[in-house]
């Protein structure tokens, strides 16, 4: 017995430099080795910790999406493939939620945990012992009919719970069925959300195995349960014929399919092969269209194995087979078909002298024909011209160390080592109570037979005692008498010695009872000690259960808190709408889209705050700190100051269009108001003709009372001796809109427009002479230590 390997294991393999480096950790499991990669992802064997055995653990990993930073940290390869990177790791996770539901389906590899890890996705898979259909084809070219049966069978049962589920496997193939020990099958490596991303994205390539597929997979035709079922029908015509059968594909141009009826192998029913055959047709709507309408073609003429038990599935019937009609796919998901007629109907009789079989042949070439038109207006001929990449054959790779083996038999042996005693404790308790019975038994003869001799003594006793009598009555004499006492002696010694021998039957009957007494006792205790087992090793269980649940409840109390905690924190941060904005245009950059930049956190802009989190391995609460803030802004730096340039460009515009309307505002009625300490300053006189200050004016305005950023910028240009700007009040975080206005003899004036220093609606005007092309003024609206500056120089 080896571990499961696969031709890739068999030959040195690639080594993938973005796989996890081993003893990386993946949650409560520990990577060990690499066993397979491929363009989907990568498996690996891992070691569960808390449960102490070995596992197989698949990561999605689409190499033309995605790349892997800081070793562990999966992120998408760019902002243009983000969202099918998104959407591929949301139908990975759905294939592991769904497969982890089918754990007790037969013939299907059972998934015990899948995660959402590291900015990826992982499913935690067995780790199956034993080696692939495939390799055990190459070694003996063919199978015999009953390993076929051993093999089809439990196959049909578990691919039926896996169509039930809403799902198709698309790569069923030699190499991706693992054979047990025991001969059982189990089916590996689920293409489903694989086909899906091929479909979707043209980054990725169809997944699956030619000889094996069906023609619809070729195209963009409708698939279902029936393209599952040609993938198993050509992996047991391989197994029968040491062969896979011609390329469904190139079939539609030439039919080269050697049917197994015509084959005729040795061993194997007509009704199997006419099965197999039927679900080899070219035409979907010409094979079965279900598990359940396949069957019953299989099983007519089924085998029957006379030196073994009958195969599983299997029933005796007629050496018959059974003329499929044609049916055309449903619209809905799949199909169940009822079991075909028991024998054709003369619509669809074959003509005389011909099987079904050469009958469904002869039709196959008019199918043929139109298929291969349809496929050419499709442009499947493009197959011939453009020269592609041959389809990667993908196998989960499952295997366990030899160590591990031993000590799996260790513990069948153990196992079996305590039911052979428990057996034995059964038997002696049988052999226990057939010796009480008999002892019993025996002890009632022996105390019937101790009343029967002492009923006859009593009889006897009461015979001498009338001949005493009638000897006393008719003797006189001496001697008579004499004799008579003789006698009587004689059968007091005898009373005596039968009532000894009753005394030690009494005696032997107690011992017996006693002794069966204390062997009931040894059994009482045997049994009541196996209860107090049983039951502490359910309170143990109970134990470990309660605490397990505590521990989950715990997690998500602390996980609840830490959120509620990360939202006061940028609550704090009094994040502007600007601020937002930003933020947005970060997270879009480093591949988290938002889908826009409104400066409004909403439901989208949460879930990709959390992701970005996520990918930091951080705490994905959906809510920034001043420290992820501060990382944000700093990673997406060039996306940010882009962002910044083109708003501040666009303000100037905005700016420029206010200057010009305040220059004409101005011209007629110059603005005079009152400033935040009550003064009144004379309102500005317009510019006539070209002002010596025209030009872009820049400046900071202090604030005393904001000790973490006090410095605001300014910008302004002026044209004719008047501009405009505006700033953001930090204590309301609301814009303050200015217009300042200088005379070509140096007086100026600055007019606030907005809210004022105490959040109040408002204009306030500052003047001043401008020295040295400075202007520089001082307000103080009493709000902390210190006067409030504005300074601005050209």
């Amino acid at each position: 017995m080896r571990e499961a390997t696969t031709e890739a294991e068999a030959a040195p393999a690639e080594h993938d430099f973005t796989a996890l480096p081993m003893g990386a950790r993946v949650g409560r499991y520990e990577i060990v080795a690499l066993l397979g990669q491929g363009g989907f992802g990568i498996t690996y064997r891992a070691r569960d910790e808390q449960l102490d055995r070995d596992v197989a653990i698949k990561e999605y990993l689409p190499s033309a999406l995605s790349v892997r930073q800081a070793s562990t940290i999966v992120q998408p390869r760019s902002t243009k493939v983000a969202e099918e990177f998104a959407w591929g790791r949301e139908r990975f996770v759905s294939e592991g939620r769904t497969l982890a539901s089918l754990h007790d389906a037969p013939a299907v590899v059972r998934v015990f945990d899948f995660m959402e890890l590291n900015g990826t996705a992982y499913i935690v898979m067995e780790l199956v012992q034993g080696e692939t259909l495939e390799q055990r084809l190459k070694q003996r070219g063919k199978l015999s009919p009953r390993e076929v049966d051993d093999i089809l069978w439990p196959l049909l049962d578990g691919l039926e719970r896996v169509h039930e589920a809403g799902f198709l496997h698309r790569d069923i193939k030699p190499a991706n069925i693992l054979m047990r020990p025991d001969g059982s099958p189990t089916l590996i490596d689920f293409g489903a959300s694989r086909a899906a991303m091929a479909g979707r994205t043209t980054a990725m390539t169809a997944i699956f195995t030619p000889a094996y597929a069906a023609t619809e997979q070729f195209t963009s035709a409708k698939q279902g349960p029936w393209t599952d079922l040609y993938g198993v029908a050509a992996t047991l015509y391989h197994a029968i014929a040491g062969q896979a059968p011609s390329r469904a594909f190139d079939r539609v141009f030439e039919d080269g399919y050697q049917p197994l009826t015509k084959l005729s192998p040795k061993g194997f029913s007509p009704g199997l092969l006419a099965g197999l055959d039927a679900g080899l047709a070219v035409r979907a709507s010409d094979r079965p269209q279900s598990i359940a309408g396949w069957r019953p073609i299989l099983r007519q003429g089924a085998a029957v194995f006379p030196d073994a038990a009958m195969a599983p599935g299997m029933r005796p019937g007629a050496d018959a087979t059974v003329v499929m009609s044609k049916a055309r796919p449903q619209e809905k998901a799949y199909r169940q078909e009822p079991a075909p007629p028991a024998s054709p109907t003369p619509a669809d009789a074959a003509p005389a002298g011909t099987s079904p079989v050469n009958s469904a042949k002869s039709r196959m070439g008019i199918y043929g024909a139109a298929v291969a038109i349809a496929l050419l207006l499709l442009g499947v001929g493009g197959y011939f011209v453009v020269p592609g990449k041959p389809p990667p054959q993908t196998v989960v790779l499952q295997d366990m160390k030899i160590e591990e083996l031993e000590k799996v038999l260790q513990a069948r042996r153990a196992a079996d080592a305590e039911a052979a005693e428990r057996r034995r404790v059964e038997e002696a308790a049988q052999h226990r109570a057939a010796a009480e019975s008999d002892s019993k038994r025996k002890a009632d003869d022996e105390l019937a037979k101790a009343e029967e001799q002492r009923q006859k003594a009593e009889a006897e006793l009461v015979k001498l005692r009338e001949e005493l009598a009638v000897q006393r009555k008719a003797a006189v004499e001496q001697r008579e008498l004499t004799d008579a006492v003789t006698r009587r002696a004689a059968a007091e010694e005898a009373r005596r010695k039968i009532e000894a021998e009753m005394t030690a039957l009494r005696q032997a009957e107690t011992d017996a009872r006693r002794k069966a007494a204390a062997e009931a006792e040894a059994k009482r205790l045997a049994d009541e000690a196996l209860v107090r087992a049983q039951a502490e090793r359910l309170a143990a269980d109970e134990e470990v259960k309660r605490r397990a649940e505590a521990d989950k409840a715990q997690a998500n109390t602390r996980t609840g808190v830490d959120k509620k905690s990360a939202e006061v924190a940028e609550t704090a941060l009094m994040l502007t709408t600007t601020e937002r904005q930003r933020l947005q245009v970060a997270l879009a950059a480093l591949g988290f889209d938002t889908r826009g930049n409104d400066g409004a956190f909403g439901q989208r802009s949460r879930e990709m705050i959390a992701a970005w989190q996520k990918a930091r391995s951080e705490l994905a609460t959906g809510f920034l700190t001043a420290g992820q803030r501060q990382a944000l802004l700093k990673d997406a730096a060039t996306a940010v100051a882009k962002f910044d340039d083109e708003r501040t460009r666009l303000d100037d515009e905005k700016r420029k269009a206010e200057a010009e309307a305040r220059v004409k505002t101005t011209a007629t009625s110059p603005p005079s108001a009152t400033g935040f300490d009550g003064s009144t300053a004379p309102a500005p006189r317009p510019a006539v003709g070209p002002n010596p200050y025209d030009g872009r004016w820049s400046g900071i305005v202090e604030f005393a009372y904001d000790r973490s950023d006090r410095s605001q910028p300014l910008s302004v240009m002026l044209q004719n001796g008047v501009g405009s700007g505006s700033m953001t009040n930090r204590r309301c975080g609301r814009d303050v809109n200015y217009t300042i206005t200088i005379q070509p003899d140096g007086k100026f004036a600055v007019v606030f427009v907005g809210y004022d220093l105490l959040c109040r609606n408002g204009t306030n005007n500052f003047g001043g002479t401008v020295k040295n092309n400075t202007l520089h003024f001082t307000f103080d609206a009493g709000l902390g230590p210190g006067a409030n500056r504005f300074t601005m120089s050209k």
